[in-house]
């Protein structure tokens, strides 16, 4: 089952972004580190990653490094959400796009949608 992975330590945080990700129509799991995101990688390859990079157990910084050692996830795209860091730093790593924090959901809109495509019709209610 395809769907976007959001990754964040902040449960508020990825609840939002989860929900505003499922009413525009797409599937989303939320990992609270690092290591859980890379255990659920193990499962199922989603559409994309929406990745905070402060985090404990193992930071965005960490599971991006990861993710370059992982052929399977070589061409999936990670889109930065941090109040730390800038576009151009997210360029450097590999990241597909950055959205500073606080969000602007019109932002993750538009990103996620340049990023991953308009949800699939068979996901719209």
């Amino acid at each position: 089952m395809s769907h976007i992975l959001v990754v964040d330590d902040d449960e508020s945080h990825r609840t939002l972004l989860c929900d505003f990700l499922e009413q525009l129509g797409y599937r989303t799991r939320q990992a609270k580190d690092g290591r859980e995101a890379l255990d659920m990688l193990d499962e199922d390859m989603p559409e994309a990653v929406l990745l905070d990079l402060r985090m404990p157990v193992m930071s965005g910084w960490g599971l991006l490094e990861a993710l370059k050692k992982m052929p399977r996830a070589r061409n999936l795209p990670i889109i930065i959400i941090s109040a730390y860091g800038f576009e151009w730093e997210a360029e450097l790593v590999g990241a597909s796009g950055y959205i500073s924090k606080p969000v602007d959901l019109d932002k993750v809109r538009e990103t996620v949608e340049r990023i991953v495509g308009p949800p699939r019709a068979e996901l719209v209610h």
